[in-house]
């Protein structure tokens, strides 16, 4: 019974995750992300001036351009950067910015498993830290179906080699809403309820995470002033 319940906890176990903010120097905000082994660097830029063509007085406009590791982008990579960019234009808070153009690179660098997720999340960690408008962040969340018909989070490559059905889903940070649900495969209703009830209780992991690294960060940035102040404060007083 114990061994059972071990080995389901391990299906449903999010890979490691890392971050390094602003890799890049040229841009707003950038991030290499990475689960696993699988590896994606995003870059903001923004507010900045738009074309005629892409003005609107309402808001600003959303650009977001995704790159494969090699080669031009095909048409899995077009789709990949349609879900993102429906994503950041429901969690942009573009009124804030009218008549000005927000633009979101991503870069694949490694894809060994659940690239879909981990674009989304570096994108999300990209404009937060570019501090660009955000009504919510999101958390993107990965899992299939495999030929045993267990369930397996955020997979390897490796795993996804005879999958039956991949989900992807992405998160508010708010009300936990889903912005964005793809699917693929053979599956049953029950499944995918139970899958989504599984990649929820993985976006809170992925926001703890968010939530941490970005407070260590910006706590780096205010240790040389924290610094001082604890340095006068261990000079001997003048009697």
């Amino acid at each position: 019974m114990n061994k059972t319940n071990t080995e389901n906890d391990a299906k449903v176990k999010l890979r490691e995750m890392h971050c390094k903010f602003n890799p890049l120097s040229r841009c707003d905000g950038s991030v290499m992300y990475s689960q696993g082994a699988t590896v994606v660097i995003a870059a903001v830029l923004g507010p900045i001036e738009v074309k005629t063509q892409n003005l609107s007085i309402e808001g600003s406009y959303l650009e977001c351009n995704y790159r494969p590791k090699a080669g031009l982008p095909q048409v899995k990579e077009r789709i990949r950067e349609a879900a993102i960019r429906d994503v950041l234009e429901l969690a942009l808070l573009s009124e804030a910015y009218p008549r000005a153009k927000m633009s979101l690179q991503v870069q694949e660098l490694e894809d060994r498993g659940s690239i879909d997720a981990c674009a989304l999340n570096a994108a999300c960690l990209a404009m937060l830290i570019g501090g660009l408008p955000l009504k919510y962040s999101f958390a993107a969340v990965h899992c299939i179906i495999n030929e045993k018909g267990d369930f397996i989070l955020d997979p390897e490559e490796s795993e996804t080699q005879h999958q039956k059905a991949s989900f992807t889903f992405a998160f508010d940070s708010v009300d936990g809403d889903l912005l964005l649900v793809q699917t693929k495969g053979a599956f049953k209703i029950a499944q995918f309820n139970d899958i989504e009830c599984i990649c929820r209780q993985a976006s809170a992991e992925i926001f703890d995470f968010y939530r941490s690294n970005i407070a260590k960060y910006h706590s780096k940035e205010d240790q040389p002033a924290a610094t001082i102040e604890s340095a006068r404060s261990e000079l001997p007083m003048e009697t």
